[in-house]
């Protein structure tokens, strides 16, 4: 008798991977928070996460030590123990939210192809624009008008300019002499999307809106444009990410324009 012919089992498709959720600079400072013990460490980090809450929900104007010490029922005297003034304790929250800011984005996009990592970081760092948006509010105003809250600011997009910038030579094989080069393109490209970024999370234009909500396909054009300008060609998008991120080709492709 002839033996029924086993069916193979159907092969499971591997899930897509989940993109890596952005975290909030005020968790971070409530988690350390309730990590602190000592009586001492417990209070500054309170004050601490006191000052950040009243920046990112009211601005750096309402961030007062009167209302710091209001909303913790602590005296003034407690807070100066730990803080000078008001820039002592403001300069800390906004160094420590860029280091925060930093030190996240680390490792994002590892071990993907060139246009998939590019693409992991910038949606990533969209993310971190809108669960901390009140914060890098605070901190790009300051920093714009040249504060004593300026320098972590400043530092914070050297680091991102210089690991862009080694990021390209290492991607284009070019020769580490060509560092300078590489910086100026890292230069322009940050401060594109720094600026897209700000006018359509902070400032709102009319003509961006339609873009509000859509953070996987701003950061997905943004890649596009960075990917170009570093590889000199479009990339290929595989089809899995194309249809996680809704991908609808706005863009011209490099033949297109090249035609127009």
């Amino acid at each position: 008798m002839r033996k029924a012919r086993s069916t193979p089992a159907p092969r499971s498709r591997k899930p897509a991977p989940q993109a890596i959720a952005a975290p909030s600079y005020l968790d971070q400072l409530q988690a350390k928070l309730d990590e602190s013990e000592a009586l001492r460490d417990r209070t500054r980090a309170r004050i601490l996460s006191a000052a950040a809450r009243a920046l990112a929900t009211e601005g750096y104007h309402e961030a007062l030590v009167r209302r710091i010490c209001d909303d913790l029922g602590l005296s003034r005297g407690a807070f100066y123990k730990y803080f000078e003034n008001r820039t002592d304790v403001v300069a800390e929250v906004l160094t420590g939210f860029c280091d925060f800011v930093y030190r996240a984005s680390i490792g994002i996009g590892h071990g993907k192809s060139d246009f998939e990592r590019i693409y992991e970081v910038t949606y990533f760092y969209c993310q971190l624009y809108i669960v901390n948006k009140g914060l890098f509010a605070v901190q790009y105003n300051l920093a714009r008008q040249k504060s004593a809250y300026s320098d972590g600011w400043h530092q914070l997009q050297d680091k991102w300019r210089g690991r862009l910038a080694r990021y390209i030579l290492r991607a284009t094989g070019v020769e580490a002499a060509g560092y300078r080069d590489a910086l100026l393109l890292a230069y322009m490209l940050t401060s594109l999307a720094n600026d897209l970024l700000y006018r359509l999370i902070f400032e709102r234009e009319q003509e961006l809106l339609w873009l509000e909500g859509q953070a996987r396909e701003t950061a997905a054009m943004i890649s596009i444009v960075w990917y170009r300008a570093i590889f000199c060609r479009d990339p290929v998008i595989p089809r899995q990410l194309k249809a996680r991120i809704g991908f609808r080709g706005a863009l011209p492709s490099v033949r297109e324009l090249r035609q127009a």
